[in-house]
């Protein structure tokens, strides 16, 4: 079925409407019909089969027949990353959202020559396309850029700060998370083009970041975060379920 992200205040009761944009796509360009079925998700985790009563490019009314609150990755994610050049961003938003990250936080470094005014709406979008399209029930939230210093401020809290860094050498990411207890609140700093100063490093170590390394090679800074986003998320998976928990991975 097809999927539609809503607003909360697109459900009253047992009614779903769509509106404008969501409405053309939904009848223009998927040519959906009153009697079908799709599936809406609200953003906080529910969804929604509902039974298409009424179809035009305006409007699509619905009715709910089955509500459900569906349970994504046990682990809260948060990317602080460093706005690269061009679309770059756009494609670290929307590969993250595909592999669970929570909250995206864009900031600006000393190496940052990127123009980040007026993307985030566009940052929001690909989030939220991005959801619909792997299947969750939930939109990350995504900030509007602000100063390294700034993003830092929100990781107050947090069980684990990982900054991966070309200088460091040893430490890696299985390393940290072998001596670290249980953690369900993880954020990931990595700089632009070019990296994290030395200075930004003891910055972010300053709110409990550790700096590790992703491995021998220099990887693109598009690239990091989704790698080591993955190294996470498989290495609390791999270690819940050899304990006894519930694997942080869900199909």
């Amino acid at each position: 079925m097809h999927r539609f992200p809503i607003s909360p205040e697109s459900v009253s009761g047992d009614r779903v409407v769509l509106r404008d944009a969501q409405a053309r796509h939904a009848s223009v360009v998927l040519r959906v019909r009153a009697g079908e079925r799709v599936v809406v998700f609200d953003g906080s985790g529910r969804e929604f089969d509902v039974e298409l009563e009424s179809v035009n490019a305006r409007e699509v009314t619905g009715r709910i027949v089955i509500t459900r609150t569906v349970s994504g990755i046990p682990l809260h994610i948060t990317l602080l990353q460093g706005v690269p050049k061009g679309a770059k961003m756009d494609d670290v938003i929307r590969m993250g959202t595909e592999i669970g990250v929570v909250e995206f936080v864009p900031f600006l470094s000393e190496r940052t020559v990127a123009e980040a005014r007026q993307r985030a709406e566009r940052w929001r979008r690909v989030a939220t396309e991005a959801a619909k399209q792997s299947g969750r029930s939930d939109v990350p939230v995504v900030y509007d850029p602000s100063p390294l210093t700034q993003a830092l401020e929100k990781l107050a809290g947090y069980d684990l700060v990982l900054v991966p860094w070309e200088a460091e050498r040893n430490r890696s990411v299985r390393d940290v998370l072998e001596h670290t207890g249980r953690a369900s609140k993880i954020a990931i700093v990595i700089g632009p083009e070019g990296g994290l100063e030395a200075r930004e490093v003891e910055e972010a170590a300053g709110v409990g970041g550790v700096p590790v390394t992703l491995g021998p090679l220099v990887l693109r800074t598009e690239t990091a975060g989704i790698v080591a986003v993955s190294m996470v998320l498989y290495g609390l998976a791999m270690r819940d379920n050899q304990q006894g928990r519930p694997q942080a991975l869900v199909e």
